[in-house]
């Protein structure tokens, strides 16, 4: 496996995974299928810009995974992780810690002081991945000092 870290011009990249992540698990995200169908190629490339943190493919050779980060609305010491799926073949094989794991390295190396995320109620799986990386946190949000 692989990992790579996105820039604007992989923006088609991106697009088709995150579009295939909405099609397969409709109700673990912030945004449908529908809304993110509509966005173009400037949308999809400004997302991928690096003021907006990183994005980051799993590929095993083709994408299986992704996750993206980007600072916190509120807090400006926060990143924040969002996004995280692993096509249903590819789960329990370890691309979610090795996707969380290289945004806690990019954390790491651009000051980052701590990384969030939210995870829906229910998703236990979820929810052990991210307590297994160190993450705490009793309700949807969790959180990790990266430094």
């Amino acid at each position: 496996m692989n990992l790579r870290r996105l820039s604007p011009r992989d923006w088609a990249t991106w697009r088709d995974m995150r579009l295939s992540a909405l099609a397969s698990d409709p109700g673990a995200f912030g945004s449908t299928l529908t809304v993110e169908q509509g966005y173009g190629e400037a949308r999809w490339r400004e997302i991928l810009h690096p003021r907006w943190g990183v994005k980051v493919i799993a590929e095993a050779p083709q994408p299986v995974g992704l996750v993206g980060t980007v600072p916190h609305e509120v807090h400006d010491d926060v990143l924040y992780l969002y996004s995280m799926w692993v096509k249903p073949p590819f789960r329990r094989r370890g691309v979610g810690e090795a996707l969380v794991a290289e945004v806690l390295a990019w954390a790491m190396e651009h000051g980052w002081p701590r990384v969030q995320l939210r995870v829906f109620a229910g998703n236990v799986p979820a929810r052990r991945l991210y307590e297994r990386l160190g993450f705490t946190g009793d309700g949807e949000v969790m959180d990790l000092a990266v430094s």
